[in-house]
């Protein structure tokens, strides 16, 4: 996790400009950047933390008053997860780019605490072999992170040489990272740590264990059930709800699309004579082509031409209902879906069940119920990483079976020892 000095200065832009014209500046940006989904749904979460804050504390701009009880808030909301505190000033160092000041926290750079030279040039190769591979600049930023903590891990029980570091001392990172980091920012944690391994050229055994994922403090997301996903399809052909819902739900339920990708939909991105959607994913940046399936299209055309505001000008396809018009956010995507199942005359409950993932995984679930190969499947809803595959694996339990391989001798022990 990042670190940042203590608050140097407060450009004029963030203290006379009031907190929602800033949110909304720095949501601007954050869609000029082309963020993944997991990236704008913590901005969104902090965004929702601001506002909580600004009205507890009863103000309307911010100030150093307030950005100190602001970041001190967090600590006291995740005292052992660091990752609270750390998100509220990079998402206030956002705000102060947005409105053309200078940011509020300095960056330390954490690759500086690496004492051995060894490992800190392996850090820089591994930077410039990521670069060479054309990742995003944020998704880079994320590898390096995963490395440094690592390398600082590693100095901190004396192993500095590759022979050296075991496949019990990736275990003891996983578990100190996961102290400290959320649930989400762990989960990804240990495939960023196989490709440094790799690269670095660690022993076999620690490679291998790097696949093992990190233990998860939420549970996954289940498929929804074939019986709500007829129940919300009745929804959608019935007299209840708004259009905009409607079109929203439809969209999820027959093209399984991120709510991201909903909402930044544009008109331009329908092709209304070859009956086809196009667009930029959000989170892959590679490009989709979606059949405008009969159900789809009607939804959205009653939408546009009974409900929707888009004589504002504004090019997206689905609006606010209340001026300024502007794009929706991802996160409301859940709440028209939760308000769906109610008006279909389900009862939300917990584990994801009902979120707009559980119906993506539906979505592949019947696929491969129908022989469609799991690859394929989840190619449909826009995985061009056969890593991503995997999460879908599990709902072919017999190819699974089939397949399966003896444990390696040398993970035996360790698991034996945690059971």
């Amino acid at each position: 996790m990042p670190r940042f000095t203590d608050i140097k200065n407060l450009p004029d832009g963030l203290k006379h400009n009031p907190i929602p014209d800033l949110i909304a500046e720095a949501k601007s940006l954050i869609e000029s950047r082309g963020y993944s989904q997991s990236t704008v749904w913590h901005y969104n979460e902090r965004f929702n933390d601001l506002q909580r804050n600004a009205a507890t504390f009863n103000t309307t701009k911010l100030s150093k008053e307030f950005i100190t009880r602001f970041i001190e808030e967090g600590r006291h909301r995740s005292p052992k997860l660091t990752c609270s505190s750390v998100q509220r000033k990079s998402l206030l160092n956002l705000i102060a780019t947005a409105v053309g000041g200078s940011i509020v926290f300095a960056f330390e750079n954490e690759a500086d605490k690496i004492k051995t030279q060894v490992l800190r040039e392996t850090l820089a190769a591994y930077e410039l072999h990521l670069i060479g591979q054309d990742k995003r600049k944020e998704t880079i930023t994320s590898y390096l992170q995963t490395a440094t903590n690592f390398l600082l891990y590693l100095e901190g029980i004396k192993k500095t040489t590759l022979p050296e570091v075991s496949a019990t001392d990736i275990r003891g990172f996983i578990a100190e990272l996961s102290a400290k980091w959320s649930p989400r920012s762990i989960r990804i944690v240990p495939s960023q740590l196989k490709t440094y391994l790799k690269f670095a050229g660690f022993n076999a055994d620690a490679i291998l264990f790097s696949s093992l994922r990190a233990p998860r403090r939420s549970k996954p997301v289940r498929a929804m059930s074939n019986e709500n996903v007829e129940a919300l399809w009745k929804y959608v052909e019935g007299d209840a709800g708004d259009l905009r819902s409607k079109a929203i739900v439809a969209l999820m339920l027959a093209t399984g699309m991120r709510p991201v990708d909903i909402t930044g939909l544009k008109l331009d991105d329908i092709d209304w004579h070859s009956d086809n959607i196009g667009f930029v994913q959000s989170k892959t940046s590679e490009y989709m082509n979606i059949e405008l399936f009969p159900a789809i299209g009607s939804a959205i055309v009653r939408y546009i031409m009974e409900e929707s505001n888009n004589g504002s000008g504004v090019k997206y396809v689905f609006l606010s209902k209340k001026a300024p018009h502007r794009r929706l956010s991802p996160s409301t995507c859940n709440r028209i879906l939760h308000n769906a199942l109610e008006k279909a005359g389900i009862v939300f409950v917990a584990d994801g069940l009902h979120c707009p993932r559980a119906i993506r995984r539906s979505l592949v679930s019947r696929m491969v119920a129908k022989g469609i190969p799991v690859q394929k499947a989840a190619a449909s809803i826009g995985h061009v990483d056969e890593k991503s595959v995997d999460l879908y694996t599990e709902l072919d339990v017999e190819k699974m079976r089939s397949i399966c391989l003896p444990i390696p001798t040398s993970m035996r022990g360790w698991l034996q020892a945690n059971d």
